[in-house]
C-alpha cells in the first residue's frame, strides 16, 4: 500500500520534482507555507521556479521575495521577466509539465483555463526591483532582444532613484546599453512614440533609452530616433484624451514604479464623464481598478478614491474582512446612485479573484467571507471541487466549504421546506452567504416569500434558464445530505419538474440530483440532459450507457454531446450492437467537428476498426487529421487500406496529395512523412487539448476536498512530518490525485516528536 501511495515508475527529475512541492503548497495553510518551503534546498527551490517560471504559486512568490535566500530570488526574477500571456494565449497552456497532462497528479486546472493560473505579477517585479540588487536588476531587464518589458526598464533606468537622485543602474548593464546605442539604428516602428510595448524589440529599447535619466544614454537614443531630446517622464493632464485612452487600458495603473496619486484621484473625480457609462461603471477604467489594488496605495489615498469610485472597494493588494465591509458599502452606493444595481459578471469575477487572493496570502479565513463577502453567488462558486487536482487557493476554499457545510447543518438541518426556500432565494440573493442561510432559518419556510406572485415568477424565471449563470442553487443543493437531495423540490422520486431539469443542466451536479435522475421514470429528457451536461461524472455516464428507459436517444445525445472521447466511442459500438441506422448514426456524428470525429476514429482498437471507421466518416476529416489516422493505418497494415477508404470516401481521382503520391510510389512513405508533418503541428483536442472542449473529471461529491482534508488533519502545524512530506514529494515517482490523499495519510502515521530520517540525516 505504501509503495502504491509513493507512486510508481521511475522518480521525478528533480525540477518536476520540486515544482510538484510547490504547487502542492496551495493545499497547505499559509502559516505552514514556510514549513514545505524551508524543507527544500535552495537547489531544489531554485529549480522548482525555473521549472513552473511565471505560474509559480502567489504565495511563493512572496515568500521567496521577503524571506528566500538571494539565488531563489534572483532565479523567480528571471522567471518573471516576462509579462502573463493574454488570456487567448492562456487557455491553451498545458501543464507545467509539457505535454504530459495528469502525469503527476497537480495539473493546474486555471493553466488550461485562463482562469486565475496566471495572476497579474507587476506587484512582485515592483518589490523585486526595490532591491536595487544588480542581479535581481539584470534578470528583470532580460535580453537587450527581449519585448514586453518596457515598464521595468523604465524603472531601472528612469523612475527608480538613489538617495543622489540619480538611477540606480548596475555598472555592467550601462556599459552593455552603451555598446549597443554605439551600433543602434532607427528601426522600423510605428508612427509615434506612445508609451507602449510596440512588439519591435530595439523601437522598445531605444524608446526606453530615449527617457533614462543618465544623459549619457538618453540624448544618444533621442539622437538615434530623430528626436531634438530626451523623453520627458511627465505625461499631459488628465483632460487630455489621450492621457485618457492611456489609463483605460491594462497596465496603466499596475505597472508604473511609482504613481501620481493626485492624478488618479482627479481621474476617479471625474470617471463619468471621461469614459462614458457603456459597461464601465462596473470597474472598466482598467488604470484605475489596477491603481486601487496596488500594494503601495496610501490609506488616504484609498479613502478618497472610495468616495468618487467606489468600485475600487473590489480591487486590493491583501484583501482582508474590511475589504470585504468596503465591498457592501461600495454595492449600496452604487444601488442608491443608480435606482438599482445588477450584479455583472465582471463585476462577480473580480469579488471571486480578491477572495482567491485573500484566500491563498492568509489575509482571509473562511469564516470571514462566508461572513462578508458580497455577493453569496461568488462565495458558494468558490466552495465546490469540479476536478481531481489542485487549484489555486485548494486549502482555503476546501476550508470555506467546510464552514458552509457547517453553516447549513446547524440552521437548516434536513428540514425540506427550509431547503426548498433557501435554493429559491440562492438565484436572487446579493448579500452574503451567513445571511442567505440566517435569514431563510430565521423566516422558515412559509414567510421567506411573502409575495405569492414573486414565487411563481421566480420559479418560472428559473425553469426558463434565466439564472442559469448562477451557481448558487447547485452548490447549496450539493451540501445537502444524500436523502435529502433526492426529496428535495419535487419531495420525492419520480418525474423531474422544470425546475429540476433546469438544475440539472448546471454545475456543480449534487449527488442528490444526480440519483433524482437516475430513478424510474424521471420523465422525459432527465437522462439525456444529464448524459450531456460536461460536468457529470465518468461513472454516472457508464451507468447512461445502457439506460433501459431511451437507450436509443440518450447514446445518441452521448455520442454528441458528452466531452470524454471514451464514452462517445463506447456510445457509438452500443448503438451498432443494438441496430441503429448507420444513417442515423452518421446524421449525429458529422456534426462533431474535425476534433471529436477524429477521437472516434481513433478509439479504434485495431486495425480493421480503424480501416472500417476510416471508411465511414473520413470524409469529415480536415487534411491533418486525415493524414494522422492514414499514416497510422498504413503503419499497421500497409498502404492498400488507405487507398481503399480513399476510393470508396470520394474517389481517387480526388484523394488528397499525400494518398496519391503513395500510389505512384506503391509504398506507405508519402502516408508516414504526413502524419509526421501533421504530428508537430498544434491540433486543438489532437495533438494539444482543446480549450474549447475541455474533458475534465468531475468527483461524485463536488463539496469533499480530500487532499485539502488528509492535509488539515495530517500536516497542519507539524514540522517534522513537513519535512517528511516534502521528502516523500521529491522521491516519489508520477501520483495521481488519489495517490497523494494516500501519501499524506501515511507520512499522518508517524509519531510526532519523533520524526523519520531522510537521505543525508543520522
Amino acid at each position: 500500500m505504501e509503495k502504491a501511495a509513493e507512486g510508481g515508475g521511475t522518480p521525478l527529475a528533480v525540477p518536476d520534482a520540486a515544482a510538484r512541492v510547490l504547487l502542492f503548497t496551495q493545499a497547505a495553510r499559509a502559516g505552514d507555507l514556510p514549513l514545505v518551503l524551508n524543507a527544500l534546498s535552495t537547489a531544489q527551490l531554485n529549480a522548482g521556479i525555473a521549472r513552473l517560471g511565471s505560474r509559480v504559486p502567489e504565495a511563493v512568490i512572496d515568500h521567496v521575495i521577503a524571506h528566500g535566500p538571494h539565488p531563489a530570488r534572483r532565479t523567480l526574477a528571471w522567471q518573471l521577466r516576462l509579462p502573463a500571456p493574454p488570456p487567448d494565449v492562456r487557455r491553451i497552456l498545458l501543464n507545467p509539465f509539457d505535454r504530459a497532462p495528469d502525469r503527476d497528479g497537480l495539473r493546474d486546472r486555471d493553466g488550461l483555463r485562463g482562469r486565475d493560473g496566471m495572476p497579474d505579477r507587476d506587484a512582485a517585479r515592483r518589490r523585486l526591483l526595490s532591491f536595487a540588487d544588480p542581479d535581481l536588476d539584470r534578470a528583470l531587464f532580460g535580453r537587450l532582444e527581449q519585448v514586453g518589458v518596457a515598464w521595468v526598464r523604465s524603472a531601472i533606468l528612469r523612475d527608480r532613484v538613489g538617495a543622489d537622485g540619480e538611477a540606480i543602474v548596475p555598472p555592467d548593464l550601462r556599459a552593455k546599453l552603451a555598446d549597443f546605442l554605439g551600433t543602434a539604428v532607427l528601426p522600423l516602428s510605428p508612427s509615434h512614440l506612445a508609451d507602449t510595448d510596440t512588439g519591435d524589440p530595439e523601437f522598445e529599447l531605444l524608446r526606453v533609452l530615449a527617457g533614462a535619466r543618465d544623459l549619457g544614454l538618453s540624448l544618444p537614443a533621442a539622437r538615434v530616433l530623430g528626436l531634438p531630446g530626451p523623453i520627458p517622464a511627465d505625461q499631459p493632464g488628465w483632460r487630455d484624451q489621450a492621457w485618457v485612452r492611456r489609463w483605460d487600458r491594462p497596465g496603466a495603473g499596475s505597472r508604473p514604479w511609482r504613481l501620481d496619486w493626485d492624478e488618479v484621484l482627479a481621474l476617479a473625480q471625474d470617471h463619468e464623464s471621461v469614459a462614458g457609462d457603456s459597461g464601465r461603471y462596473l470597474g472598466q477604467i482598467a488604470g484605475l481598478d489596477e491603481a486601487a489594488a496596488r500594494e503601495d496605495i496610501p490609506e488616504d489615498v484609498r479613502r478618497r478614491l472610495l468616495a468618487s469610485y467606489p468600485q475600487a472597494a473590489w480591487h486590493a493588494a491583501a484583501p482582508d474582512v474590511d475589504t470585504l465591509r468596503r465591498i457592501s458599502a461600495a454595492v449600496l452606493a452604487l444601488h442608491l446612485d443608480w435606482h438599482g444595481f445588477e450584479q455583472d459578471p465582471e463585476f462577480v469575477g473580480a469579488i471571486r479573484d480578491l477572495i482567491i487572493r485573500g484566500l491563498t496570502a492568509g489575509s482571509l479565513t473562511a469564516a470571514e467571507v462566508i461572513g462578508h463577502a458580497v455577493p453569496a453567488s461568488a462565495v458558494l462558486d468558490l466552495a465546490w471541487r469540479d476536478a481531481e487536482e489542485i487549484v489555486p487557493a485548494a486549502r482555503g476554499r476546501a476550508d470555506l466549504a467546510e464552514g458552509v457545510r457547517s453553516l447549513l447543518y446547524q440552521r437548516i438541518g434536513d428540514d425540506l421546506p427550509l431547503w426548498t426556500a433557501l435554493l429559491l432565494r440562492s438565484f436572487t440573493w446579493s448579500g452574503t452567504v451567513a445571511e442567505l442561510v440566517d435569514s431563510t432559518a430565521v423566516l422558515g419556510a412559509e414567510h421567506v416569500f411573502a409575495d405569492e406572485d414573486e414565487l411563481e415568477e421566480l420559479v418560472e424565471d428559473v425553469a426558463e434558464g434565466e439564472y442559469r449563470d448562477v451557481p448558487s442553487a447547485n452548490v447549496l443543493m450539493a451540501f445537502a445530505r444524500p436523502h435529502v437531495g433526492l426529496e428535495l423540490l419535487s419531495e420525492g422520486p419520480g418525474q423531474m419538474n422544470e425546475l429540476e431539469l433546469e438544475l440539472l443542466k448546471g454545475r456543480p451536479l449534487p449527488p442528490g440530483l444526480v440519483a433524482r435522475a437516475l430513478v424510474a421514470n424521471p420523465g422525459a429528457g432527465a437522462r439525456r440532459t444529464l448524459a450531456v451536461n460536461p460536468v457529470t461524472p465518468i461513472a454516472v455516464l457508464r451507468r447512461l450507457l445502457h439506460d433501459p428507459v431511451d437507450t436509443t436517444n440518450t447514446r445518441l445525445s452521448m455520442l454528441y454531446d458528452v466531452a470524454d472521447p471514451g464514452i462517445r466511442y463506447a456510445a457509438l459500438e452500443l448503438l451498432e450492437q443494438s441496430g441503429t441506422a448507420w444513417a442515423q448514426i452518421t446524421q449525429f456524428a458529422k456534426g462533431l467537428g474535425d476534433a471529436r470525429i477524429y477521437q472516434l476514429i481513433a478509439g479504434a482498437p485495431n486495425v480493421e476498426r480503424l480501416h472500417f471507421l476510416l471508411k465511414k466518416f473520413a470524409k469529415y476529416l480536415g487534411p491533418d487529421t486525415a493524414a494522422l489516422l492514414y499514416g497510422r493505418l498504413a503503419a499497421e497494415a500497409g498502404p492498400e487500406p488507405v487507398w481503399d477508404v480513399a476510393a470508396a470516401v470520394g474517389g481517387l481521382d480526388h484523394a488528397v496529395p499525400f494518398v496519391r503520391a503513395s500510389m505512384a510510389s506503391g509504398d506507405a512513405g508519402p502516408l508516414l512523412t504526413a502524419a509526421e508533418i501533421a504530428g508537430q503541428r498544434e491540433l486543438p483536442g489532437v495533438t494539444v487539448p482543446d480549450p474549447g472542449h475541455p474533458c475534465e473529471p468531475h468527483p461524485d461529491d463536488p463539496t469533499s476536498w480530500p487532499l485539502e482534508t488528509a492535509v488539515r488533519q495530517h500536516l497542519d502545524n507539524r514540522p517534522d512530518r513537513w519535512r517528511i512530506m516534502v521528502h516523500r514529494l521529491m522521491e516519489a515517482g508520477p501520483l495521481e490525485y488519489a495517490q497523494l490523499v494516500e501519501l499524506v495519510e501515511t507520512v499522518g502515521t508517524v509519531d510526532d516528536g519523533v520524526g523519520e530520517a531522510v537521505e543525508g540525516e543520522p
